[in-house]
């Protein structure tokens, strides 16, 4: 009998807290997404009707007329920026409200991610963050790129021998994913390694679970930030055990075999082992002319490394250099990866782009010595080439959404005129997918037209975000954007990219993906151009 009505009591008691934060905005004047009961926003992202960073930004569409909206993770509230000059203001001006990315990871059981720039907060983020800088210049990336043009020649050789001169089907993020591990194995680790024709070595089987965002990794990642409490408890880590201890043997080997053998090779690690000797500096004289990769480089913001007990505790430890080496090797697959697939599958499906991109490739190999071998200087050169990445990055963002932390109240001015207060604690989600998909900034948003780039004057760079803005925006915008331009190269200068019968048109991206991928894959037959 007790159970009866004790078992309602307590239902009807946990409902009740499970809504009990639910008039927090009203109490504001905040518009808001009417939230689920226990769910909040996030039911739709359970369910899966709908992508994680579409989820998040609902509010974005049904409140046109303000510059943030609230939302609720379960039953904890957060906000989603509308304005991109008041994310721009947040990210440089303010930043000392919004210092921290929302995830707070583990050291304990995640050794590499936690140190690594993007989940690193405070003092550490700090340090490594200044101590880092150095290393993306345009000078560091051009003494990189012959690294990453190798690797990609290499590679593309071996793809044009598999061909025999015939055409041939391929999924290509299988294909990109193995060319960028290969190129981000040499330029992160220091180690050469052949995945094409050898997709068993350990370098990219591992790199493979290292890089993934979608499976339990990716629902790992999202399960930190919507049940942090949760994640906490459980003592989960996102990456596996066996990549920690496999990446962390493996630098640390590095390192001694190069100590030893006094071996200097222009890669991160060579770059990160300077800075644990203090020895890593922007030059002096760094060239003017290297520091662009194109209309989509972020821009680089001085970081000032705070003097404090903390700071001088800090130091360039393996496990250390080991993150940041694994975490530019996971953007330099997963983003360029992403942005290669997106790209290829628009030049498919718009041949005439690809022609007149083709012709433009076509006209720089007659300036190269061997007519094969792209050069920094070359790309940098390249209008049409950044005119077509720059749109991909725009059409197909590969992280749609990301997020800060407030670590102070801040108050602004809204719309009406009202003023705001975000609370020190609370999450804010910034839309960029959403930005870039508004056709008040991009008119005509879902065609894909390079030609929005061919006068920089006319792009609202408040707007167009692909690598975020401010003090914690990618620091190796450099980096990625170039080992993209440096793959197409070589892919329409050996090949003719064209739809695959397996290939859906118009794409479907995958909802259940963390990050932007085609539900049913990238397949395209590659011809071979005879050249």
């Amino acid at each position: 009998m007790f159970l009866l009505w004790a078992l309602p009591v307590v239902l009807y008691l946990v409902y009740r807290w499970s809504v009990a934060t639910y008039d927090y905005f009203e109490k504001r004047n905040i518009p808001y997404v009417k939230p689920v009961p226990f769910f909040g926003q996030v039911w739709s992202f359970f369910t899966q009707e709908k992508h994680a960073s579409d989820v998040a930004s609902e509010g974005y569409y049904m409140f046109p007329n303000t510059r943030i909206s609230g939302v609720f993770t379960l039953r904890t509230p957060g906000y989603l920026v509308h304005d991109p000059e008041l994310f721009k203001d947040m990210a440089i001006r303010d930043f000392d409200h919004f210092t921290d990315h929302v995830t707070n990871l583990s050291m304990e059981y995640d050794p590499l991610l936690a140190r690594s720039l993007f989940f690193s907060v405070g003092a550490q983020w700090r340090h490594h963050r200044t101590g880092l800088s150095p290393a993306f210049t345009g000078n560091k990336i051009r003494n990189m790129f012959v690294l990453l043009s190798k690797s990609a020649g290499d590679a593309m050789n071996r793809l044009v021998v598999f061909s025999r001169g015939k055409p041939f089907t391929m999924e290509l993020r299988d294909l990109y994913s193995k060319l960028g591990n290969d190129a981000m194995t040499s330029i992160s680790f220091g180690v050469e390694v052949d995945s094409l024709t050898d997709p068993e070595n350990e370098f990219f089987l591992k790199g493979k679970r290292l890089a993934t965002v979608d499976g339990l990794p990716g629902l790992k990642l999202l399960m930190n930030v919507i049940l942090p409490g949760l994640f906490k408890f459980l003592r989960l880590g996102v990456l596996y055990k066996d990549v920690n201890e496999f990446y962390l043997e493996a630098v640390s080997t590095n390192i001694r075999y190069r100590e030893q053998n006094y071996i200097n090779r222009p890669d991160f690690i060579h770059l990160l082992l300077q800075a644990r000797k203090n020895g890593l500096h922007a030059e002096q004289t760094e060239d003017d002319k290297f520091q662009s990769a194109g209309f989509s480089t972020a821009e680089t913001h001085t970081v000032e490394s705070q003097r404090d007990a903390a700071n001088e505790n800090l130091q360039w430890t393996d496990i250390d250099i080991t993150a940041a080496a694994a975490s530019f090797f996971f953007g330099g697959i997963e983003t360029t990866t992403t942005l290669l697939c997106f790209a290829s599958y628009e030049l498919a499906v718009n041949p005439a782009i690809q022609a007149r991109l083709r012709a433009e490739i076509d006209g720089a190999r007659e300036e190269l010595a061997d007519g094969r071998t792209p050069t920094y200087e070359i790309l940098q050169k390249m209008k049409y080439l950044d005119m077509v990445v720059s749109e991909t990055l725009r059409r197909w963002t590969p992280f749609g959404l990301t997020n800060r932390r407030c670590t102070k109240n801040y108050t602004f001015t809204n719309t009406d005129g009202t003023k705001i207060t975000i609370e020190k604690g609370l999450n804010l989600s910034i839309p960029l997918k959403a930005f870039h998909l508004d056709e008040k900034f991009f008119p005509d948003p879902l065609r894909f037209d390079p030609e929005r780039f061919s006068n920089p004057n006319n792009i609202n760079q408040d707007a167009y975000l692909p690598f975020g803005t401010g003090l914690r925006n990618c620091i190796g915008s450099r980096l990625a954007l170039m080992q993209a331009k440096c793959f197409l190269f070589y892919m329409l200068s050996n090949f003719t990219i064209e739809p695959g019968m397996k290939l859906t048109i118009p794409l479907e991206v995958d909802e259940t993906s963390a990050g932007m991928n085609a539900k049913h894959g990238f397949w395209m037959n590659l011809v071979p151009r005879y050249v």
